[in-house]
């Protein structure tokens, strides 16, 4: 199935968009910027999402997907990322699990709040049309 043709996001060439979001030549780069920054944790275990981007020039975004993607644990390496809501560590996704539980909490009573309002209502309306009807007789 043939792609579509786009430019390039990152050098602005056109290209015929396989599914990789970028041309070739760019995702070659993509791919020999990934492999320096595996090689770059193999060799320094410790390292914390800051270093790795100073010493390969390689973008926050790039690392915290690699994460994600369990990429350093292919290699043997636990990494971490931080929570965007508490700074957390985690390992995948953009929120902790209790910031998530939290999140899901909230949205459920705001869920409860709006049906028992909904439900107040009808209550109300039903209440209304009765008396309408009795003096309507």
């Amino acid at each position: 199935m043939a792609g579509k043709i786009k430019n390039c996001p990152m050098c602005g060439k056109l290209f015929n968009d396989t599914g990789h979001g970028c041309c070739m030549d760019c995702y070659d780069k993509i791919l020999e910027k990934e492999h320096e920054v595996v090689e770059y944790v193999r060799d320094h275990r410790g390292a914390k999402i800051p270093e790795i981007c100073e010493a390969t020039g390689a973008p926050s975004g790039m690392i915290k997907k690699m994460i994600r993607e369990g990429r350093f644990e292919q290699i043997g390496v636990k990494m971490t990322y931080p929570c965007e809501k508490c700074g957390a560590p985690i390992i995948s996704g953009k929120i902790c699990q209790q910031c998530e539980e939290k999140a899901r909490s909230e949205l459920q009573k705001q869920a409860s709040l709006q049906t028992a309002a909904r439900q107040m209502a009808k209550t109300d309306q039903n209440r209304g049309q009765g008396f309408r009807s009795k003096d309507h007789k």
